[in-house]
């Protein structure tokens, strides 16, 4: 009877000791893998209409930009085809090796993009970003605007972005 109490720590550090590998640790090593990928989204708000950007990143190397007015740059199922925007999107797709994306996603990671994170007042209010991803099978997902919640984490993302996407003044007609 003197030792059930002993026996009953034992038995819960073993519990903890084993249950470890199930509590997702927001910090890891990102390994290789052609299904790692991420998903950045941009809104300028200063434009009218707003401005979006998408850029989307494979674990392959293939890097996708998409840009302009249209709801289908952030949306490819969006069904207002109305829109008087709704033509205005151009894609360009980039070719890196998969050497060079991995410390990418590894910056992102330290950076705290499977931290959770907590709503609040937003920043900045000329522009939102919101980030998807999936790495090395943990996934994350943003429904609310990454400056109200992680300022830095959001500049690394908006410097990710403009790595790929480089403006260009748009022809007025």
């Amino acid at each position: 009877m003197r030792y059930l109490p002993h026996f009953f720590a034992l038995l819960g550090v073993a519990a903890i000791c084993g249950c470890q590998g199930f509590v997702m640790s927001p910090y890891f090593t990102v390994k290789e893998s052609g299904l790692n990928w991420i998903s950045i989204r941009h809104y300028n708000y200063r434009s009218n209409p707003v401005q979006r950007v998408n850029v989307r990143i494979d674990g392959n190397g293939i890097v996708s930009v998409r840009e302009g007015t249209s709801m289908l740059v952030t949306n490819p199922y969006a069904k207002n085809a109305s829109d008087p925007n709704w033509n205005d999107l151009r894609e360009t797709r980039i070719t890196l090796s998969r050497e060079e994306v991995v410390p990418m996603f590894q910056m992102l990671v330290d950076r705290g993009l499977f931290k959770d994170r907590f709503k609040g007042d937003s920043v900045n209010t000329n522009e939102a970003i919101f980030v998807s991803a999936n790495i090395d099978n943990k996934t994350c997902g943003s429904d609310d605007d990454i400056f109200c919640c992680d300022a830095d984490l959001a500049e690394h993302l908006k410097n990710v972005v403009l790595m790929f996407y480089h403006p260009q003044p748009r022809n007025r007609r």
